[in-house]
């Protein structure tokens, strides 16, 4: 069995919900099912809002997962990480423990490099996935990542 596959991007300003939603319709156009985690209620309006407005051209079919409703669809929003949906790849808008990653085959993290606090918090949480040994993890530019034509699950595509 193929270790989970952690993509860290690094994230130069400020505007993380507008590129979560960029990789959530990478992922959408590349059949890859997506849950998207945020550690709150209001920041997963703000994104659910951005993927209904942010490009005239596109649509992302999404669904908001909470404690009264399973949310079905191939990107789904959620709060509840004891009730992670059940999907191909994980976008973390906000961390999550490694206990949280090891269902998803490709998971998303954020190096957060326009302030020195969230860099450090970048830092120690490649690192700690890193030292666990439980998961395959890879640096690279955002740019770089949004220029591909598609995500693939299998790393060495």
């Amino acid at each position: 069995m193929h270790k989970p596959y952690i993509v860290f991007i690094e994230l130069k300003i400020a505007s993380k919900a507008k590129y979560v939603c960029d990789l959530a319709e990478k992922l959408y156009d590349s059949n890859v099912s997506v849950t998207i985690f945020t550690g709150d209620a209001k920041t997963v309006n703000q994104v659910d809002d951005l993927l209904w407005t942010w490009k005239q051209e596109s649509f992302v079919p999404h669904s908001v997962h909470d404690q009264n409703s399973a949310a079905q669809g191939p990107v789904i929003l959620t709060v509840q990480k004891e009730s992670l949906p059940d999907t191909d790849a994980l976008i973390l808008f906000d961390p999550l423990p490694a206990e949280y990653l090891s269902k998803y085959k490709l998971i998303i993290d954020f190096a957060e490099v326009y302030h020195a606090d969230k860099v450090k918090e970048s830092r120690i949480r490649f690192k700690n996935l890193r030292d666990s040994g439980l998961f395959d993890l890879h640096f690279t530019q955002l740019g770089t990542i949004l220029s591909k034509k598609s995500i693939s699950l299998n790393p060495a595509e």
